[in-house]
């Protein structure tokens, strides 16, 4: 019994782990459904057409008393070179820091289009700023 119970506590952080980022890839399919659906303000065609990639980033934690900072994971993709469809979604982390007079806190769901290829690789290389 003690083994079984062992070995329960010990798998059920993975577990949940593990659903992490599932969890977060539904809620940038959401974020990106509410903001299509919405009449008057979801982003034209015609500048989703003309993206080269697009990035979501669910709930972008903000904080900040005097010495603020930013995080959030997310997912992007990118056009396929031939054109057509989108690549499988990989990770983002989106983090960021500022220094002066400012308090508070929030959280916002970020939707960012890069729009030309020399974007497109910045964003993919290891070392995007």
């Amino acid at each position: 019994m003690r083994k079984l119970l062992l070995a329960a506590l010990i798998c059920t952080p993975l577990v949940a782990e593990s659903n992490e980022p599932a969890k977060r890839l539904e809620e940038s399919a959401a974020v990106f459904s509410e903001i299509m659906s919405a009449p008057d303000k979801g982003i034209p065609d015609e500048l989703l057409e003309k993206a080269q990639c697009i990035v979501i980033v669910p709930g972008l934690k903000k904080g900040a008393f005097i010495v603020g900072g930013q995080y959030g994971k997310g997912y992007l993709s990118c056009r396929r070179k031939n054109g057509r469809g989108w690549s499988a979604p990989g990770t983002v982390r989106m983090e960021g820091g500022s220094v002066g007079f400012q308090i508070g806190g929030s959280e916002t769901d970020v939707i960012m289009l890069v729009m030309n290829q020399r974007g497109a690789d910045k964003l993919l290389s290891s070392q995007f700023t």
